[in-house]
């Protein structure tokens, strides 16, 4: 399917009305690259006829939520829609709760460590932790926005959800998978059938370089539903059969100190 086609796909699913535009463009706007989204991008990635965005994005650059860059005439989401976000995050206090132990992984593992979150169809990276090694292996920052499944945080995740869940998931997002560079589509549905099998996620020849391995394991509330993923990536060559089984141990039991905190339950072990 054609990136024109998922346009029109998505916006045909999209509910009429100024207020699911806004949702669409400040979704696609967040989805972009760093340096912002181009109007151009904008018509192409949400089927939406360019006097609709125009007039939308003249409403969400006048409440603040988009800003427009002078220079590159490109649109990013704004300071406002920020501070609202920064509100809401501290309402959720998983990032909290998670940061001193997740600091502390990174240190141990010599390893850069990554926190996830679910967002619909894509994944919000809503913490990153860095060991005081020189040599880290790991691309993302916070506030990275992608599709949902792609990294090892988001395939620990979906190694607790329901299989039929998961693969409505992966054929909704297979074209945004595909835009990856060096994207593996063999590679990567094996990674998602051995989480589903095991409970975590470990895959071996990572999207954007081959020599790298990555692992996630999911933090689950006492039901067992998947809250957020935590994730790591390595060189492959750094880590033999015995040192990846402690890797996911330690990852393991910090996830398991984090619910018990987030969920007021006894600490195992």
């Amino acid at each position: 399917m054609s990136a024109r086609s998922d346009a029109v796909c998505r916006e045909a699913q999209t509910p009429a009305g100024s207020l699911h535009r806004a949702r669409l463009l400040i979704t696609t706007i967040a989805r972009g690259s760093r340096r912002g989204c181009a109007l151009t991008d904008l018509v192409a990635r949400t089927g939406l006829p360019r006097a609709t965005i125009h007039r939308v994005l003249d409403m969400l650059v006048g409440m603040g939520w988009v800003e427009r860059d002078p220079l590159t005439q490109r649109f990013n989401l704004g300071r406002d829609l920020a501070a609202l976000g920064y509100s809401a995050i501290s309402r959720l206090p998983i990032e909290r709760v998670a940061a001193t132990e997740l600091g502390a992984l990174a240190e141990t593992l010599g390893q850069v460590v990554f926190l996830n979150m679910r967002s619909g169809l894509d994944s919000v990276c809503i913490g990153r932790y860095d060991p005081r090694s020189e040599i880290q292996v790991g691309r993302g920052d916070v506030g990275l926005r992608t599709a949902f499944g792609i990294t090892q945080s988001c395939i620990a995740i979906m190694s607790r959800l329901p299989e039929d869940e998961v693969r409505e998931i992966v054929l909704i997002n297979l074209s945004r998978y595909h835009r990856v560079e060096r994207y593996d589509e063999l590679k990567h549905r094996e990674a998602i059938e051995h989480a589903l099998r095991e409970g975590w996620s470990c895959f071996d020849g990572m999207v954007l370089d081959r020599s790298t391995s990555g692992m996630g394991v999911p933090i689950c509330d006492p039901a067992g539903y998947p809250v957020a993923g935590i994730g790591t990536t390595f060189i492959s060559a750094w880590l033999d059969v015995a040192a990846r089984a402690e890797c996911r141990a330690r990852m393991e039991a910090a996830a398991a100190r984090i619910a018990a905190r987030l969920f007021d339950l006894p600490v195992s072990g």
